[in-house]
């Protein structure tokens, strides 16, 4: 009854796809019967003729392949035992034989050929196995619909193709039925053994689950399909065609394998191994199925751009107080900053030293000395450049003390006073800073501090 589940078949299915693990296999002495057989050496049993002469003069005897019981088990020989008891079951030394002979696999597909002949079915393609109908199809159709012992014997060729090495045979055969009894409606008697016995024979899961999803979508009326969960046939989709993975290109910068994706488009199935749109962005492989979705794929445009990106990255991410890599210019800011509060220093403590560093007069409009940037950047100045000890000419200074400002001629560099925490130019062209700690080594008031504020005078002038 249509819309029941066989549960014999299921059973009778499933022991044969798990290669048969409560069977014990007999002790044959070494005989290998069915292969002989295929070897052309005996007669099949009972009454029978070797196996040319199947293959050879029974082609168009439809009523004698109908009407004989005996030579379908020879054929298509089993691990477990049939009705004709002269019939040995396969053993397992047998299918290692068969497969490895190349006379006994050719002999096997002629037998297929034959029996596909007889219900009105042609082999198409010897490499994939897919079948299609032959020219006498509506006879031999009839002949299915009026014989039901057939669904058994297609069951056993089902069952043989697996076993003997052909098992990609199995699912275009099934599927083949499928589409005859589901979508063209024909063969109404073997719809049941299609659904029950043929789809589940096919081995390989893949080509089973898309056999079953294939079954029910066509299925009617679709609530009483019983041979699969609905929520899960209602989940799985057919299968794209794979194709090839193409390397992720990184061209010049404005090529469309390198412009950066936009953010509002994700990935999808379907959408790897084609040539990528211009303005679109690179789509990631499926391998079946889409991974990675909701994720952006972008590439900068150029090296230099990415690294300027991440050097906006890393200042952001950088805390507020942290001291950071300086650049030439900022090095050249600090210089310039120490030199002013240097200056201005000296203009405010020439009259006898008696203010602090640091200290300003009420009313002035000099701003305050900047902060110095940090131990670590004064030393690591101070371990990259040598401290001149004498004094150097050829560098004017003018200033009047009272706003911080520096005037030098571009022609000549600033050249500093001993011990005086100016600024010197580096092997780059770069003034860097020397850093607070020459004023640190004398506190103001020593011979000293009044020797360099004196100089210092001297060459600033009034």
């Amino acid at each position: 009854m249509l819309g029941s589940r066989n549960w014999r078949a299921v059973r009778d299915t499933r022991r044969y796809r798990h290669h048969y693990p409560d069977l014990i296999e007999r002790d044959g002495n070494g005989d290998m019967p069915n292969l002989s057989f295929y070897r052309n050496e005996i007669r099949f049993l009972p009454n029978g003729c070797f196996i040319e002469d199947i293959l050879q003069n029974w082609r168009e005897e439809y009523d004698l392949l109908e009407e004989n019981h005996s030579y379908i088990q020879w054929l298509f020989p089993l691990r477990e035992p049939g009705v004709n008891w002269h019939a040995k079951p396969l053993t397992l030394r047998e299918v290692e034989a068969f497969k490895s002979s190349e006379e006994v696999r050719e002999r096997f597909v002629q037998a297929y050929e034959l029996m596909l002949g007889f219900y009105g079915i042609q082999l198409e393609d010897r490499d994939t196995g897919q079948v299609c109908r032959a020219q006498n199809y509506q006879k031999r159709f009839q002949n299915l619909n009026w014989h039901s012992h057939n669904n058994l014997r297609i069951t056993r060729i089902l069952k043989s193709l697996g076993e003997l090495g052909l098992e990609h045979y199995q699912a275009p055969l099934a599927r083949f039925f499928l589409e005859e009894t589901l979508v063209r409606r024909e063969l109404p008697a073997v719809r049941q053994s299609a659904l029950d016995y043929f789809v589940f024979t096919v081995r390989c899961p893949r080509q089973r689950r898309q056999l079953l999803r294939f079954a029910w979508e066509h299925f009617r009326p679709r609530r009483k399909f019983v041979w699969g969960p609905h929520d899960k046939l209602r989940r799985r989709r057919p299968p794209l065609p794979a194709r090839p993975r193409r390397p992720r290109a990184r061209g010049a910068p404005g090529t469309p394998s390198s412009r950066p994706a936009p953010r509002e488009q994700t990935c999808g199935p379907g959408g790897a191994g084609g040539p990528p749109p211009p303005p679109g962005p690179l789509a990631r492989d499926q391998g079946g199925e889409a991974e990675g979705c909701g994720e952006e794929d972008r590439e900068s445009p150029s090296p230099k751009e990415s690294k300027k990106r991440k050097l906006e990255a890393n200042r952001r991410e950088q805390a507020p107080g942290e001291p950071g890599a300086q650049s030439a210019s900022d090095v050249e800011k600090i210089a310039l900053n120490l030199e002013g509060c240097a200056l201005s220093q000296s203009s405010l403590g020439g009259g006898g030293g008696s203010q602090e560093l640091g200290s300003q007069a009420p009313g002035e409009a000099e701003p305050p000395c900047p902060q110095p940037p940090g131990a670590k950047v004064a030393e690591e100045v101070r371990k990259r450049r040598k401290v001149d000890q004498g004094p150097e000419d050829g560098a004017s200074v003018g200033g009047d003390g009272g706003d911080g400002g520096t005037k030098r001629p571009a022609s000549a560099p600033h050249r500093a006073a001993p011990g005086c925490p100016g600024a010197r130019e580096g092997e780059n062209g770069v003034e860097e800073a020397e850093g607070w700690a020459g004023l640190e080594q004398a506190a103001p008031g020593t011979p000293a501090t009044a020797e360099l504020w004196v100089d210092k005078e001297a060459e600033v002038g009034p």
